[in-house]
C-alpha cells in the first residue's frame, strides 16, 4: 500500500490526481491536507489544544470534499484494508490514538508519515504545487531528513518522524498532469526523495 498526502494546494486538479492514481492499479490511502480549513484555524486566537483537534477535523472536511472521487473511510483501529484507492477521514483515529504532540508543528505531513508507519505502507508520497525541496534556489532530488533544518514544503515535524522510523518520502508536484502517475507507475519522477536518516 502507498500512502499519498494530497495537499489543498492541489485541490483544484484532484480529481486529475485521483483519476492517476485509480488506474495505477495499485493500493493507494490518501490522507487529506487541512486545506482552507486549517488555514482558518490557523487564524484563529486560540490555544494549540484546541487547534490540533480543530485543523484535523479540517482534514475530514476536505476528505468529504475529494470523497466524490474515491470512497473514504473512518476507521477508529489500524486493522483496515484498502483495496483500490481510498481516502482517510483521520479524525476518530487520531482521537484514540492521540500519539503526536498538539502544536501547528504537526500537520497533515506528520499525520501521512505517522499513518503510513502504523499501517505498514511501503511508500509515502506528499502531492503538493511545489516540485519538491529546494535549498540555495536549487530543486534537491535527494536530501536526509536530518539537513532539513530550516521550513521547506513539509511540516517541521515530519523529519523527525521519517528519522526516527527509517522512512523516506517523495515531494511531488500535482499541478504538473502526468507527474505523480509516473512516480506511482515508475518509481521516478521530477521531486524530491527526504531520506529517514
Amino acid at each position: 500500500m502507498i500512502v499519498v498526502k494530497l495537499g489543498g494546494s492541489v485541490s483544484e486538479t484532484a480529481g486529475r490526481i485521483i483519476w492517476e492514481l485509480k488506474n495505477s492499479g495499485k493500493n493507494i490511502l490518501i490522507v487529506p491536507g487541512g486545506w482552507i480549513f486549517a488555514d482558518m484555524v490557523r487564524k484563529l486566537e486560540t490555544d494549540d489544544e484546541s487547534a490540533h483537534w480543530m485543523a484535523i477535523a479540517g482534514m475530514n472536511v476536505y476528505g468529504y470534499y475529494l470523497s466524490r472521487y474515491a470512497e473514504v473511510i473512518e476507521p477508529e483501529n489500524f486493522d483496515f484494508d484498502v483495496r483500490g484507492v481510498r481516502i482517510l477521514l483521520p479524525y476518530i483515529l487520531l482521537r484514540k490514538h492521540d500519539d503526536l504532540p498538539h502544536s501547528w508543528e504537526v500537520t497533515s505531513d506528520s499525520i501521512a508519515v505517522w499513518v503510513a508507519e502504523k499501517i505498514g505502507a511501503e511508500d509515502i508520497v506528499k502531492v503538493t504545487d511545489v516540485d519538491g525541496v529546494y535549498m540555495d534556489g536549487r530543486l534537491v532530488e535527494s536530501i536526509a531528513a536530518s539537513e532539513l533544518s530550516r521550513e521547506t514544503c513539509v511540516d517541521s515535524y515530519s523529519p523527525k518522524l521519517l528519522r526516527e522510523y527509517g522512512r523516506d518520502m517523495f515531494i511531488c508536484n500535482g499541478l504538473v498532469e502526468g507527474r505523480v502517475k509516473d512516480y506511482i507507475m515508475k518509481g521516478e519522477a521530477k521531486g524530491t526523495r527526504i531520506i529517514g536518516r
